[in-house]
């Protein structure tokens, strides 16, 4: 079942394309996503965090020295499932039958489904049950927050778990005024203090909580809010028929523009409901953004209210953080500076080499 989130760029054309080839002929991985085949049966422009991030991982670790191919299963030594679609069973039993090592990620866990999906309430059960079978077919599965390997040990999963954040490329993720001040021409936006969120609009991303704190703000000339991204086939479209004047829905951005969508923003807005690790919290973090975001138990590990973010429940709540924000540049620059030390943290190039000691581990 896959995911779309915002941003597909050209990196899905090399997942069409299949193969990155090897710098020395060592392990082979074969990396699945099936977003090119889903690509010929339906249109969609957002290939997600998944569609941007397996191609950079599968060419760092190309550096490496790994031979690494995204949806190409014709020969591996390691099978590295990022999406649980079911047609993928096969190719699993296949591999174990083999002998080969089976890693699963974690990208998908039953309580994305709800608040995404059209008839999430049939398909979460069914889900559910499923993903609990899969992640037990695994050698090892990969957990991107500590959320989702306590979501696993709960639920039943007795695989070999590992906690591998998915990563943000601090060096594409950076502040640029050149571009800030381009992205704000180009939109009206000079002279605005934006609030700016990056998601699916669907429900599960938090929209109405986004449009209710915006209306919070109406008359206010200083303040303007910014949504980027769209829907896709498939997904529930959450209601912006009432969105205030002071909300601008720009719809979907290519993954390659995206560091002009966070240069210009002044405070990242992040009321999802749930995730499995939200790439775009820290793409904005890398940017070094204020963070304002929902309370829940995916980030209490590694994002701390009054250190690295501001967090909250309600519009009353959130509309209270923004006015501080506001009004505060101290506090708006220490968060900022503590939220790119988070980001720098999850630097991409540290999930490349613990993927490569698992891969290197599983061969031993």
């Amino acid at each position: 079942m896959a995911a779309f989130n915002a941003g597909r760029h050209k990196s899905v054309s090399l997942i069409n394309k299949g193969i990155f080839n090897c710098v020395k002929n060592k392990m082979r991985i074969s990396m699945v996503t099936g977003l090119s085949s889903i690509g010929k049966v339906i249109s969609f422009r957002n290939a997600g965090g998944m569609g941007t991030q397996v191609p950079i991982l599968a060419e760092k670790l190309g550096e490496k020295g790994f031979d690494v191919a995204i949806d190409d299963v014709k020969d591996f030594d390691v099978l590295h499932l990022h999406n649980p679609l079911p047609n993928f069973v096969p190719l699993v039993r296949r591999a174990k039958r083999q002998g080969k090592p089976v890693v699963i990620h974690a990208r998908h866990i039953p309580e994305l489904v709800k608040g995404g999906f059209k008839f999430d309430k049939i398909l979460y059960p069914v889900f559910d049950l499923y993903s609990r079978w899969l992640y037990n077919q695994a050698d090892v599965v990969i957990c991107a927050t500590p959320y989702v390997k306590r979501w696993m040990e709960q639920n039943g999963v007795k695989s070999k778990l590992a906690v591998i954040p998915n990563g943000v490329d601090i060096s594409r993720f950076c502040q640029d005024d050149e571009r800030r001040a381009a992205f704000r021409k180009n939109h009206a936006l000079e002279g605005k203090f934006l609030i700016f969120s990056v998601g699916l609009l669907i429900p599960r991303k938090g929209v109405r909580d986004f449009i209710n704190v915006a209306k919070k703000f109406e008359g206010k000339d200083a303040y303007h809010f910014l949504w980027v991204g769209s829907t896709e086939p498939g997904l529930e479209k959450a209601d912006i028929s009432d969105a205030p004047g002071n909300i601008n829905f720009i719809g979907h951005i290519p993954f390659d523009e995206m560091p002009a969508v966070y240069s210009a923003g002044d405070v990242f807005f992040f009321p999802t409901y749930a995730e499995s690790y939200g790439n775009v919290l820290f793409e904005a973090a890398a940017s070094g953004k204020p963070i304002v975001l929902r309370d829940i138990e995916i980030y209490e590990d590694w994002l701390k209210n009054g250190v690295n973010c501001l967090k909250g429940k309600t519009a009353e709540e959130y509309a209270a953080h923004i006015k501080t924000l506001f009004e505060n540049k101290k506090m708006r620059e220490s968060l900022g500076k503590e939220a790119k030390r988070l980001a720098e943290e999850h630097n991409i190039d540290n999930t490349v080499s613990k993927l490569a000691e698992l891969y290197e581990s599983l061969i031993e």
